[in-house]
């Protein structure tokens, strides 16, 4: 376990602004597919590795820092409830899914899912058109491809700084 309350403290913060550069880096990358909301999530490995290493309580502090932050920083009211709503379903969803003994790939899959799924249910209140719903079954196969693909890049990073950041 961590050492102290502090050094969990010091942890978030590193881990926030980690969230924040990785958000920042993907706006710069392009994915050839033609439907909105479409990336890979890699500030989601931050949020994986949290879960893992520093608990839930402080998992969530670090989620709602960093999604607080963008949308400040880079986004918009709008951005702020999209990604809030999506971050919370999939946190509640991986903290369930890590409680019930998945591995961390399954609990990646799941938050990318239910993270998806409960962006596209916002986009219906905010366009208040049935048609958003179309593009969930694309969402969802991206989705899983992104969120075992954060898996594994949460799971190598566990192995190799878990250790460290838990001063075990």
């Amino acid at each position: 376990m961590m050492r102290s309350r502090s050094n969990k403290i010091t942890t978030c913060a590193a881990f926030t602004a980690l969230g924040l550069i990785l958000g920042y880096i993907e706006t710069f990358m392009v994915i050839p597919i033609n439907v909105p909301g479409i990336r890979i999530g890699l500030a989601n490995i931050i949020t994986v590795l949290c879960l893992y290493t520093i608990g839930p309580a402080y998992t969530a502090t670090v989620l709602f820092l960093r999604i607080t932050l963008s949308a400040v920083l880079f986004g918009s009211p709008v951005s702020f409830a999209y990604s809030l709503t999506g971050a919370v379903a999939a946190f509640f969803g991986m903290l369930m899914m890590k409680r019930l003994g998945f591995s961390i790939y399954g609990v990646s899959f799941c938050g990318a899912i239910l993270h998806n799924i409960f962006q596209t249910t916002v986009a219906y209140f905010m366009v208040r058109s049935i048609y958003v719903f179309s593009y969930l079954p694309v969402l969802i196969l991206w989705g899983a491809f992104a969120g075992l693909l954060i898996g594994f890049l949460a799971d190598m990073m566990n192995r190799r700084l878990g250790n460290i950041i838990t001063g075990g």
